[in-house]
């Protein structure tokens, strides 16, 4: 097991959860298309490093934890490398009302499922909660910025749906998983591999 710089090893938590990267020229697409949607400051839009597919999101994790994980996630076999393609952008709650901002997956979306469905399992064969939530395989762009309430700005901004029509779409085979260690901070999130899983 491989742990980072972080201090995982010596006792402290970690906030940890599980994903699926897209390939760096993907990644540089989309980065590049969001720094032309950056003039909609209604949103924290996602830095190019922190792009990726959530699995399953573990929280808080004890590295006794982390070393259950690494053993279980390893021994997944059940998904065989498969393709993946992003396919159009939509929002949660919707376009009209957003809090989140994403890009759908087209191809690969039963296979990320079972992926995920895959992951799970581990996790609880490790000691966590199964995920009560249905699982929706997605990219997030860019999250609602919220008031001193902590609430979200709702309102769609004026031409901001018409230019996430023209957000690239790129495709590539998806053959492995990553632990991924989560840092938070005013400036965004800092995400640190802990371990690759190939399929």
């Amino acid at each position: 097991m491989r742990f980072d710089s972080g201090g995982t090893a010596q006792g402290r938590s970690i906030r940890a959860f599980v994903c699926a990267a897209l390939r760096d020229d993907g990644m540089d697409a989309i980065a590049e298309f969001i720094g032309g949607l950056k003039k909609y400051t209604g949103f924290k839009w996602v830095a190019r490093d922190t792009l990726h597919i959530t699995l399953r999101f573990l929280g808080e994790i004890k590295p006794e934890l982390v070393m259950k994980l690494d053993t279980n996630l390893s021994r997944i076999g059940s998904v065989r490398p498969f393709r993946v393609a992003l396919s159009g952008v939509g929002a949660f709650p919707d376009l009209s009302n957003p809090r989140a901002l994403w890009i759908g997956i087209g191809d690969g979306g039963e296979e990320m499922r079972k992926l995920a469905s895959a992951v799970d399992k581990a996790a609880v064969a490790s000691g966590l909660e199964g995920e009560r939530r249905a699982f929706h395989p997605h990219l997030t762009l860019a999250r609602a910025r919220t008031d001193s309430r902590g609430e979200g700005h709702a309102r769609m901004p004026e031409g901001l749906a018409e230019a996430l029509k023209s957000c690239p779409l790129p495709s590539w085979t998806c053959d492995g998983f990553t632990l991924m260690r989560s840092e938070l901070s005013p400036s965004g999130p800092t995400y640190t591999s802990i371990a690759t899983f190939p399929l």
